[in-house]
């Protein structure tokens, strides 16, 4: 059975480097490239962000290897995905609000099983995992089964959703043959969910309703100029190429909405409403960066940029990189964001103004800092 799932490892330690409201109307901007804000980075003023340790739930253990990017909810509360350093496969969602924490774990999924994590999202309501999995209950291995015993064609892609509270609620079925990758929760129950369609070997962005079934085929900006659509048709090669675009097409949530952007690419960014309406967003650049990222944010738009002069995986040092509040309107820079204090490797995401992020003492405890 095969599994796109791509993972960033962020290895945290104690001592961290130093370093408008949106318009009703949803129609899709002209294709045009990103703006070059080289004749106005001047007129761009900075917010400077000091950051404080918050007390919290003492002693909460982190794993030193994390999914990125990181969430949060309306509300503030952070979210981690934690992976076992050894074994990958197994998550553990952890929420932090002030002093209070709370777990996730899809060992705690009753009615599936050989469940293998695909994503996770947090919504105002319930935390949600993006899994592939049977109903059938394991059994002797033979032919045509799995190592658990399942019959292959007895596995499929579901929605696992817990409470706020960490009690497990139900699963919803996807009824679709797509290879998934990621996907989020809309306030309003919908979901947006990133795949490979194996019998058109392009991947696909679809937006479901809350009871699973399939409302919009969305088109995805990363799929226009998709190189595996020029490789043999159903081909091995063709599906690493879509495993490589879909693993760097993310979600972050903004108001009702979610926003999909691509990690590390000047694509466009698609803000998704209720019902899979779309308005699609032109990046501004700082002149000579590229855009990286962005976080989960109330009441803004927060990019992160990396420097055009390094690679992509190189490792994270402050001076090659920048974060930049944008406007939702037309996602042009509106402040550049600089931090003091107790700066954090990476800002989680921004709420009513504060922005979270997180570290970890010599002994792996979480410590919450955030700046106004």
């Amino acid at each position: 059975m095969n599994r796109i799932f791509c993972f960033f490892l962020l290895l945290l330690t104690s001592s961290a480097l130093a370093q408008a409201p949106k318009p009703e109307s949803r129609v899709p901007a002209d294709q045009k490239p990103a703006i070059d804000a080289t004749t106005v980075q001047d007129e761009i003023p900075a917010k400077t962000l000091e950051f404080k340790i918050q007390e919290t739930d003492a002693g909460l253990p982190v794993s030193p290897v994390t999914t990125l990017p990181l969430q949060c909810a309306s509300d503030g509360t952070l979210f981690l995905d934690m992976l076992k350093p050894t074994d990958p496969n197994q998550h553990t969602v952890l929420s932090v609000h002030g002093k209070t924490s709370q777990t996730y774990s899809p060992s705690a999924i009753s009615d599936l099983h050989d469940i293998i994590v695909l994503s996770f999202f947090p919504s105002d309501s319930v935390v949600g995992f993006l899994v592939r999995a049977s109903k059938e209950l394991p059994g002797a291995p033979g032919s045509g089964k799995s190592p658990a015993g399942i019959p292959w064609n007895k596995y499929h892609n579901y929605i696992a959703e817990f409470d706020r509270n960490g009690s497990y609620k139900e699963s919803i079925e996807l009824p679709m043959t797509d290879v998934l990758s990621h996907f989020a929760i809309l306030p309003s129950g919908e979901f947006l969910v990133s795949g490979y369609d194996q019998l058109n070997s392009t991947p696909r962005l679809l937006f479901f309703n809350s009871s699973g079934q399939v409302v919009r085929n969305l088109d995805l900006p990363a799929a226009r100029s998709f190189a595996g659509g020029n490789l043999s048709y159903g081909s091995s090669e063709s599906m690493m190429a879509s495993s490589r675009l879909l693993g760097s097409v993310m979600f972050t949530a903004y108001k009702q909405d979610i926003l999909v952007w691509r990690m590390g690419n000047n694509d466009p960014v698609l803000d998704v409403g209720p019902g899979g309406s779309v308005r699609e967003v032109p990046l501004q650049l700082p002149p000579g960066f590229i855009f990286s990222d962005m976080i989960s944010a109330s009441d803004r738009w927060v990019a992160h940029f990396r420097s055009a002069e390094i690679p992509e995986n190189s490792h994270l040092n402050q001076t090659d990189y920048a974060y930049y509040e944008i406007r939702p309107q037309d996602a042009s820079l509106s402040a550049k964001l600089k931090q003091s204090g107790d700066i954090p490797l990476t800002i989680s995401c921004e709420n009513g103004g504060t922005y979270l992020a997180f570290k970890t003492d010599k002994d792996g405890k979480f410590i919450l800092v955030s700046a106004n």
